[in-house]
């Protein structure tokens, strides 16, 4: 039924759409649990159409032996991704499964040919990972990971694109971490998590995913991109010279404020309407610029990025405008406030909270180091990024907090006065960050002539995450509800607020009542707050 639902609401945009595409394969692919429906939304309707012919449960044979690769292929397709693999593996029954090196790949091989006489462009893609990680935050090796490298062999062989999601999914669920992670997994019936499908979250984002893969084995699907404002820094370089891009960047410029800074929250990359125009002419007079969220710095990035393609020099002036407003926004003492202008309350805080003083110090330090994207900017530019730097590494050696004489960590926020750990929500209680503190400690690591003060900094930092990881646990959302469950075999885990002193972790709901357990608080924060991190693993790969 959803298929076919899927192919009607397609079929309803055939007079506008150019090239077509069709999708074979199996549920990871299809649109009830799989990647189809992100990978429609992320191209263009009036540039492609893509029908998703993937059903659950097929595998290389069945899909040909039940007779559905016939009808996908009368669609007249321009484009045939094709994805088998997790029905192909041993245990399926012998209706199913194959070998990946023999009649896997001869599967492949036919599916190939096919296309190609019937006038289409075969893509093969390898499957996504099943989302299972070892010990050390790895995704564990399975029989997947043969039948990718015979599609990686395939398409070298026959001059096939490969869009390889196997790879990519890999590096995308290590980068999150097995907590992180979960947010793509389907739910099952009994509320369990389903670690080889996808819900509404992973469809969208493997989805996306997969369109900017698509777009790197076929380069002229750049064009088709629909680019969100989260992936616009995520695209290959040739994109950054493409009128999309510049499409985006005017927009940024059409969303900064006269004092050079940038709103958070917004999607900058979708069509600027009238409707639009006029909320962004309300935003400019409410005055919320912010490095908050990613905000200012990632825009300040993609704009020296996509001047360095196009070399039109209102990018380049934006910038400046930008840049302009960081050096503003910077405490005598080296920190940066959450919000400027200045705003009461926590929003003046120094903010590390989500890395945002670290984003903007990042973002410097490529202008100091006359990075290729940045080489547009002068010497007394770059001079002063560099004295930037200079005062906020020394904000961060001030802030860090010492107990007995030793170093310890951060707190997400410090009073910009008396650089004092601070609070800033009701449930953000003064403490040692477990999570904030890792971005911290990746800056420093990245100075290039590191003080005494700085490596001692370091390595103060790198044993209080050592001393304080918790084993034996792992997190798991069952019928919605978040809990902490014992687990000898889980990677470790860090929490993410601790108590200043005896580093318990400490958890909190909106009443501001300090609780030593996840389960003593109410489920609106339990569920709705990330307590426990896996990010501090990363500092010991």
């Amino acid at each position: 039924m959803f298929r076919s639902l899927a192919l009607l609401v397609s079929a309803g945009l055939l007079c506008a759409a150019g090239v077509r595409i069709v999708l074979v394969g199996d549920s990871t692919v299809n649109d009830e649990g799989g990647w189809g429906t992100g990978f429609r939304d992320s191209l263009q309707p009036s540039k492609a159409l893509v029908l998703n012919h993937a059903l659950n449960g097929r595998s290389s044979k069945s899909f040909r032996d039940e007779g559905h690769w016939q009808p996908a292929l009368d669609e007249k397709p321009d484009y045939v991704l094709i994805q088998f693999g997790h029905n192909d593996q041993p245990g399926k029954g012998p209706a199913r499964e194959t070998d990946p090196e023999t009649t896997y790949r001869a599967n492949l091989k036919r599916y190939v040919e096919e296309s190609r006489s019937a006038g289409a462009k075969p893509v093969l893609v390898t499957s996504i990972v099943r989302r299972n990680f070892d010990a050390d935050g790895r995704i564990v090796r399975d029989p997947l990971s043969g039948y990718a490298a015979a599609v990686r062999a395939l398409g070298a062989e026959m001059n096939v694109p490969v869009m390889d999601l196997y790879d990519r999914t890999r590096q995308q669920c290590e980068t999150l971490g097995p907590s992180r992670a979960e947010r793509l997994n389907a739910v099952d019936k009994n509320g369990k998590p389903d670690r080889t499908h996808l819900g509404p979250r992973g469809r969208d984002e493997v989805g996306q995913l997969a369109a900017a893969e698509f777009a790197r084995a076929v380069p002229e699907a750049t064009d088709w991109l629909i680019v969100h404002w989260s992936h616009a820094l995520g695209q290959r370089r040739e994109f950054y010279r493409s009128p999309e891009a510049v499409r985006i960047a005017d927009n940024l410029i059409a969303y900064q404020h006269p004092n050079g800074g940038w709103n958070k929250n917004i999607d900058m990359a979708q069509p600027l309407t009238a409707e639009r125009l006029a909320a962004i002419a309300v935003l400019k007079t409410e005055r919320q610029t912010t490095i908050d969220n990613d905000a200012t710095y990632s825009q300040l990035r993609y704009l020296a990025r996509v001047y360095s393609a196009t070399a039109q020099s209102r990018f380049a002036a934006a910038f400046r405008r930008g840049l302009e407003y960081l050096f503003a926004a910077q405490y005598e003492n080296g920190g940066w406030p959450q919000f400027y202008p200045l705003r009461d309350g926590y929003w003046s805080h120094i903010t590390y909270n989500d890395d945002a003083m670290i984003g903007a110090m990042e973002l410097l330090r490529s202008v100091a180091r006359k990075e290729p994207d940045f080489a547009f900017l002068n010497d007394e530019e770059r001079a002063r990024a560099g004295r930037s730097i200079e005062r906020g590494i020394d904000c961060i050696l001030k802030t860090q907090v010492i107990v007995g004489g030793k170093r310890t960590v951060w707190c997400a926020q410090h009073d910009e006065v008396t650089l004092k750990p601070a609070q800033a929500r009701s449930y953000e209680l003064v403490s040692l960050s477990g999570a904030e503190s890792v971005g911290i400690i990746r800056f420093l690591q990245q100075v290039e002539r590191p003080t005494p003060e700085i490596r001692a900094a370091i390595a103060g930092a790198l044993e209080w995450f050592r001393q304080n990881q918790i084993t034996g646990i792992r997190i798991e959302r069952v019928k919605g509800d978040v809990r902490v469950v014992d687990d000898p075999s889980a990677p470790p885990l860090w929490a993410r607020f601790y108590e200043i002193g005896t580093n318990r972790p400490i958890f909190c709901d909106r009443d501001g009542v300090k609780k030593y357990s996840l389960a003593e608080i109410g489920p609106e924060r339990r569920n709705g707050y990330r307590w426990y991190v896996d990010r501090p693993a990363e500092l010991f790969r």
